[in-house]
């Protein structure tokens, strides 16, 4: 099953529509009907979805071990090297 149709199952358990989305991505309702026809989502759109649909998003590794991707991961770290001073 692709992740389109997946996507489609999880917006009818949960009762949204399209507009939910394309408001949780920034995007015109076209844009996202688009990106379901393609099937191409992006892990950040991937990672905006579930929150709006209040699901996780996992990613299960071939030794079995899980990996839950969430809002807090599409926050870009401090850069630390910008406060060091050269010696």
């Amino acid at each position: 099953m692709s992740v389109a149709n997946k996507m489609r199952a999880i917006l009818n358990l949960t009762n949204h529509k399209i507009p939910d989305l394309a408001e949780c991505l920034n995007m015109s309702n076209q844009g996202v009907r688009n990106k379901f026809s393609r099937d191409s989502f992006s892990v950040a759109d991937l990672i905006k979805i579930c929150d709006v649909l209040n699901c996780e998003l996992s990613i299960k590794t071939r030794d079995g071990q899980i990996v839950y991707l969430c809002m807090d991961d599409l926050k870009q770290e401090p850069n630390n090297n910008a406060n060091q001073e050269e010696n």
